[in-house]
């Protein structure tokens, strides 16, 4: 019998590399999800108005700049094989001009944004209070909204490079200046009068012009392995731009049809009860900490592949692959056998009543099934984006989300009227299906054809 042996064993030097891209991507996944954190949690001493004010604020405007930012996806790409085609002119030239769509799309979504503000924040029939607020937040935030989304686009950049350790940082403090404005500015401080909501929505939005202002620091700089020549004068390449579209808009419209499905999702298992929709948004939360290894080796795998790709290196294409899927497979592999082992110690982390840890904890245990699934699907999928295939991920979510997963939640709920529990074996399944599919897309190697052409066919 033939001894198994792991890619990411034989060879440390890949796995190091692997690690090392991974890791500080997870970090900053984790980071960015902290802001929303704190502007809950310090926003909520308020009461349940404001808090539900922001929550909803918040959510329609991180949902727009995670939409925008797909188009990041596109400049990695590039980025990455001009990096591993050893192209520094092109490496500039690509990051100039996503420097230049981030403002000019973040603009526009701004005043678009800022316009359609009131008529859209009315279809969520909240409270009259609540609605006012919410406002009053997307009227704060949506003018920094260019500011964001550029530097969201520049950490982009950096990720195609491969130093996601600029884009951790990065976060890390605009973690600390958001926490700290948001205590000052929310509850008042000395000469500083109590802002309550508005004082969240400055404090985010000081915290990203930091954030900002750091990331040109590095990225106009020469600093972090990059060293962009920008000019006003300057203007955009439609070919380069034509190709961060080609790149980017698959991902933007998966993202889209996620976020729609993510609120189909919640408007049928509202229907459960108050007692399910809680049980699930615990479990949901646990599985949001769970996928960010996958994230993190997803970004690392479309960085490295997309550099091998530039570089014309079969060998290092496949190598880079197999070591990321390695490594995202024992990551979330491992965390499949804690949540099964612990689904209830986990749960009493986010809630103290017994029926929901109950209730919560059988969730996660579900959820320990697809943690593999999970980790095999976003790393193929950020290997097929390294390779400059960013359309397949697109139909295969797409496809198991409006195809499987909401037909599904549909029948077991308004037809069936089975539990919360059963939902989640419908997610379960999902993953799997999803899986599978990029895993025979994976190994028929049509991705790797296109994007090295001649060279796979003469090795």
């Amino acid at each position: 019998m033939k001894k198994l042996s792991l890619l990411i064993i034989k060879e440390p030097l890949i796995r190091k590399r692997i690690f090392k891209t991974a890791l500080p991507a997870m970090m900053e996944m984790i980071l960015y999800m902290l802001i929303g954190v704190v502007d809950i949690a310090i926003v909520g001493r308020l009461g349940a108005v404001p808090l539900a004010a922001v929550a909803l604020g918040a959510q329609i405007f991180f949902g727009l700049v995670l939409l925008l930012e797909s188009l990041g996806i596109g400049a990695a790409i590039l980025v990455a094989q001009a990096k591993g085609a050893g192209n520094r002119l092109e490496v500039s030239r690509v990051a100039g001009q996503s420097f230049m769509l981030a403002v000019v799309v973040g603009t526009a979504a701004a005043v678009l944004g800022l316009w359609l503000a009131e008529p859209f924040v009315g279809l969520f029939a909240v409270e009259a209070e609540v609605e006012r607020l919410a406002l009053l937040y997307i009227h704060i935030v949506f003018s920094i909204l260019p500011v964001a989304l550029t530097l969201y686009i520049i950490n982009s950049v950096y990720r195609g490079l491969g130093r996601t350790d600029i884009p951790m940082t990065i976060a890390f403090v605009v973690n600390i200046v958001n926490c700290a404005a948001n205590y000052i500015l929310v509850y008042g401080m000395g000469p500083i009068p109590a802002l309550g909501v508005a004082g969240s929505a400055l404090a985010s939005s000081l915290a990203h012009v930091v954030g900002l202002v750091m990331a040109c620091w590095y990225f106009f700089g020469g600093r972090g392995g990059l060293k962009v020549k920008f000019r006003l004068s300057e203007r955009l390449n439609w070919s380069i731009i034509q190709n961060i579209f080609r790149l980017g808009l698959p991902s933007m419209g998966e993202q889209f049809f996620l976020t729609v499905s993510g609120l189909i999702s919640v408007f049928l298992i509202v229907f459960l009860g108050t007692t399910a929709y809680a049980s699930h948004e615990v479990a949901l939360a646990v599985e949001s900490l769970s996928i960010m290894p996958g994230f993190g080796v997803a970004i690392a795998a479309t960085a490295l592949v997309g550099q091998a790709v530039g570089a014309r290196d079969r060998l290092a294409v496949q190598k880079m692959a197999r070591g990321s899927l390695e490594l995202a497979v024992l990551l979330m592999g491992l965390l499949g056998v804690v949540f099964f082992c612990f689904p209830q110690a986990i749960a009493r982390i986010f809630t103290n009543d017994p029926v929901l840890i109950t209730l919560a904890g059988s969730l996660v245990r579900i959820a320990a099934f697809e943690q593999l699934t999970i980790a095999l699907s976003m790393t193929l999928a950020g290997i097929l984006k390294g390779a400059g295939d960013t359309r397949t991920p697109m139909y295969v979510t797409t496809l198991a989300t409006w195809a499987f997963r909401i037909p599904i939640m549909y029948l077991l709920i308004k037809v069936l009227g089975l539990s919360i529990a059963w939902i989640w074996v419908v997610f379960v399944i999902d993953w799997l299906l999803r899986s599978l599919v990029f895993i025979i897309v994976y190994q028929r190697k049509h991705w790797m054809y296109r994007a090295l052409g001649s060279e796979l066919e003469a090795g």
